[in-house]
């Protein structure tokens, strides 16, 4: 780069700030947050930060997204996986690989991981303004706040999945309505007497995913549910999921017929609760008798248990209320260059991180796209 270059970054979380560090330093960089720098990354990862995944290749990686996996090639495969640890190790940020492929840092503290990326952005001036409108003017860009207005030569949007989204439409960007991902979601029936209760390594119909369901106080929750929301996230609500809850444990009404024989004079919740949590068997057996003995259990009811139990049935009615870890929607992926993160029909404006129509499922996905976005930016600004 031949000079310096006055940049705008809108939004100081991971992919604003990592973009911030990986641009070349003769540039002038502006970070715009109401918030604090990296105050979003606190949470992650439940306090340990869930940096990346370790999943070698970059079109597996990619199916982890539920928007975005195609777009999504290009940029793994010049910025992977692999190549975050590399970086994170040489800004002394060692990590760990746990289960399910997941990178964590080796100190599991999301506040080291915050204060060693901040490290790497001390260069940046920071604004604690909010950007309310954005407009390309001569070449360059203006930027208007409650407080003043700026022209930049370029700007970076990175302002997350709750992006001021009437700033882009004023930009004339295209956008895909946000609607909430990874999240719990709020059903028909009450389950609060089941609040608390974990089913685990359940198999879901609707999506052939597998995992574990947790009952709440306002429906259900968990690993499972959360891919679950992520994948029908753009899906009209109520729908209703089916779920086989006891799997290869009772595999049909003949294998269950042997449980019943072997114990004629258990209750059907006992019988229930040698396989499935106790509290979940006994509100499950209400259905028929708490009082209901297995040999009382003839060969239709014993039947339409079991199919109760292979083809249990939720009606979800909408979304947890702010519940949502991240959003699905956002910028038209159409419009974006995945060589360059650069706007197709605006130069100098780039857009990088979840203000983009890309979600990933837990297990440091989400993260993953926002390094990688940023390096991508980082690049093409640098070689110009």
């Amino acid at each position: 780069m031949e000079r310096a270059c006055n940049i705008a970054v809108i939004g100081g979380g991971p992919a604003g700030c990592s973009f911030s560090a990986f641009a070349d330093k003769k540039n002038n960089i502006t970070i715009f947050d109401t918030k604090p720098l990296l105050s979003s990354i606190l949470p992650t990862g439940g306090g340990k930060c869930n940096i990346t995944n370790a999943e070698p290749d970059f079109r597996e990686f990619a199916r982890n997204y539920p928007r975005g996996e195609k777009f999504l090639y290009s940029v793994f495969s010049r910025f992977s996986s692999s190549d975050a640890v590399d970086y994170f190790d040489k800004i002394g940020i060692k990590t760990v690989v746990l289960d399910n492929g997941r990178v964590f840092p080796e100190k599991m503290d999301s506040k080291f991981v915050r204060q060693k990326l901040l490290e790497q952005i001390k260069h940046c001036r920071y604004e604690n303004q909010k950007i309310t409108s954005l407009a390309a003017i001569n070449g360059g860009f203006k930027l208007t706040s409650f407080e003043a207005e700026y022209f930049f030569d370029k700007v970076i949007v990175a302002a997350g999945g709750h992006c001021n989204w009437e700033m882009l439409k004023n930009a004339s960007i295209s956008l895909i309505p946000p609607k909430p991902a990874l999240t719990g979601l709020c059903t028909e029936k009450s389950y609060r007497a089941l609040s608390g209760v974990s089913l685990k390594n359940i198999y879901n119909y609707d999506t052939n995913f597998n995992g574990d369901l947790l009952f709440t106080h306002f429906g259900i929750s968990g690993p499972l549910i959360f891919k679950i929301s992520s994948i029908r996230a753009r899906d009209e609500f109520p729908y209703t999921l089916i779920f086989d809850l006891i799997g290869k444990k009772i595999q049909d009404g003949r294998s269950f017929q042997k449980i019943l024989d072997k114990n004629p004079k258990k209750e059907l919740k006992n019988i229930l609760a040698m396989y499935l949590p106790r509290t979940f068997a006994v509100e499950f057996s209400k259905k028929y008798s708490l009082e209901l003995s297995a040999c009382e259990i003839k060969s239709d009811l014993r039947d339409a248990i079991i199919y109760d139990l292979k083809n249990y049935k939720i009606t979800v009615t909408k979304p947890r209320p702010d519940g949502e870890t991240v959003t699905s929607g956002g910028v038209d992926l159409k419009f974006v260059n995945p060589k360059t993160m650069e706007y197709k029909t605006i130069p100098g404006l780039y857009f990088i991180g979840e203000v983009l129509n890309i979600d990933g499922f837990c297990g440091g996905f989400n993260l993953q796209n926002c390094w990688s976005n940023a390096y991508i930016a980082a690049a093409h600004i640098n070689n110009l």
